[in-house]
This record gives structure tokens, C-alpha cells and sequence, in this order.
């Protein structure tokens, strides 16, 4: 339940960056592989559900979002191993005819520095059904947002009328696509995209791009990350989750960027807010959060 964007940069080409959204504070490791295809990969990888996506040194990026209505249907394991697999290859209409012969599901964003192929697939019945896919190649005078309704297949996704709860979260989709077109318009660097995912436009925090809990198990947005390809350099905002990264910076360089301003943007509101610790050695970053336990009474105020 993210968000994802993709812009084409003067200077830098495509670079794609998402909102990783959960309800629940997650368990995140960033590693990076060797490879003798593609040089290296860099994953993110979700421990609590072993999901994971990312780059390789050749300037394939991977990122998806759910298009999955029922969250008991995703499959995040069977999902991170197609997508590391997709990211030995270094063509993106190659990568995308492979998710898409293994049947991955969700908006798959696929990105080189001067191609993106944007694949929408889902299940029909709620997610059990027959799977479709769809791929194109974007142009890049586009600016692609997309969260977590579908737009090819506009039966995927959240759907209104079937259950209180999946209404807001269609509402909630709708509402956070519709923000980040507007912000991205003069976003001209990475960070300035992921700026642009943290703006607070909606009173409601649940219906904001950037989302912030309101009660216990409500989806917040766990961390922010744009990746660059041409650069070979990914830029990583924690927000709310127990985090280790340890990359060895040969190929792939990770760049952790300052998350106080976002503290102060949503002064109060963040219960889960993770404090940075940075250290280097002559080979790794190692970053340690340590969360901000509150009690449940602290919580509920």
C-alpha cells in the first residue's frame, strides 16, 4: 500500500521513488549482492515479510506497489524472489516480460536511465482470479504516479462498495495519486521528489501521500527512498522503522538523508519516529535506528 512515482530528469534521466507504506514498524535491511551479469545489486529487503526490490549496477531499477484488495492474498516472498531474479537482467521490457511470465502482480515500475516501462498486473476476483498484465513503454514528457487502485484495469485494486474499510483505502489511493501529481510538477532532483511524497496536503493523515497513524494498525509511512540509476546512487529517508543498512559503496552508493525536517513537518504526530545513527568505515554504512517507545496510553493521546 505505497506510492510510487517515476520522472524524467535533465541531467539524470528516469528516477523512480516511493513511499513504502505498512501498518506495522518494519524490520529493513539494505544489502548489496555481486553479480557477474549486471556488477552488483542493491535490495531492499522487508524482513517481517520477505519482500524485496532495488537496482543493479547496470541501471536497472525495480520498485512496485500492491494492487492486491486483500492484504491475506499477498504473496511478498514468491514477490521478492521474481523481482531479485528480474534484477540480474539489465534490459527493461526483458525484465518485464519475465515478471510478467512469473506473474507478479501490482504496478512494477522498471527503469533505466532512458527507458521505463511501466507493467500494471493483477488477479481478477479480488485477487484469486484469472491474472492480467499489461506493459508500456512511458515517455519522457510523462510524470507516472501510481498507489493502489488500477487504472488499465479499473476493477483491481481497492474498489468502493465492497466493505467500509476498503473504501477509505480507495479513497486514500485516489487522494495520495492525486497530491503527487500535483507536487511532483517542479520537483527537479531525487530529493526534491521525495520532498515532494512528504508534503502535508490532506487534514485527514491517512488520505495525505505521506501517512501518519491516527490509531494503532493504521498504514504510516515507514521510510522514503529514490533511486537513481545514472547516478548508480540511491537516496534512503527512514521514517518509522527499525533499519540496518551495510552496502559496501564498490558500485551502488546509498546516501542517507537527513529525517529531522520531516519530524518538525509532522511535530506530534509521528508515535514511531526513529532517530539516525550513522557511522562509517572503510567499507560500510552502517545506520541503527532505535524507535521511540511510547506507552499505550502515551499512544493513544
Amino acid at each position: 500500500m505505497c506510492t510510487a512515482v517515476g520522472k524524467y530528469l535533465k541531467g539524470l534521466g528516469w528516477v523512480i521513488a516511493k513511499n513504502r507504506d505498512q501498518d506495522y514498524v518494519s524490520d529493513t535491511s539494505f544489502i548489496d549482492k555481486r553479480d557477474p551479469n549486471v556488477g552488483e545489486i542493491l535490495l531492499l529487503d522487508d524482513q517481517d515479510i520477505d519482500y524485496r526490490e532495488g537496482m543493479n549496477h547496470k541501471g536497472l531499477v525495480i520498485v512496485t506497489t500492491s494492487l492486491t484488495p486483500k492484504l491475506s492474498l499477498e504473496t511478498n516472498k514468491r514477490d521478492g524472489d521474481i523481482i531479485e531474479k528480474a534484477l540480474h537482467l539489465s534490459d527493461p521490457e526483458e525484465a518485464a516480460q519475465f515478471v510478467i511470465s512469473k506473474k507478479l502482480t501490482g504496478f512494477i515500475f522498471i527503469a533505466t536511465p532512458e527507458k521505463f516501462v511501466l507493467v500494471e498486473a493483477a488477479r481478477e476476483d479480488d485477487g484469486a482470479g484469472k491474472y492480467q498484465a499489461t506493459s508500456r513503454v512511458v515517455p519522457k514528457t510523462e510524470v507516472v504516479v501510481r498507489t493502489n487502485h488500477g487504472i488499465e484495469f479499473p476493477w483491481a485494486g481497492f474498489q468502493y462498495g465492497v466493505n467500509e474499510q476498503q473504501g477509505i483505502w480507495r479513497k486514500s489511493s485516489e487522494t495520495r495519486k492525486s497530491i503527487a501529481e500535483k507536487t511532483l510538477k517542479n520537483a527537479n532532483s531525487p530529493q526534491e521528489m521525495l520532498d515532494a511524497l512528504a508534503v502535508k496536503e490532506a487534514s485527514d493523515l491517512q488520505m495525505n501521500v505521506f501517512r501518519v497513524e491516527n490509531k494503532p494498525r493504521q498504514m504510516r509511512t515507514i521510510f522514503q527512498w529514490a533511486l537513481s540509476p545514472k547516478e548508480s546512487l540511491v537516496y534512503l529517508r527512514p521514517i518509522q522503522a527499525k533499519m540496518n543498512v551495510k552496502v559496501t559503496h564498490e558500485k551502488i552508493t546509498m546516501e542517507v538523508l537527513d529525517n529531522e525536517p520531516i519530524k518538525k513537518l509532522y511535530a506530534g504526530k509521528l508515535k514511531h519516529f526513529c532517530k539516525l545513527k550513522v557511522t562509517k568505515d572503510h567499507k560500510h554504512i552502517r545506520t541503527v535506528q532505535t524507535e521511540q517507545f511510547l506507552t499505550f496510553r502515551d499512544y493513544l493521546r
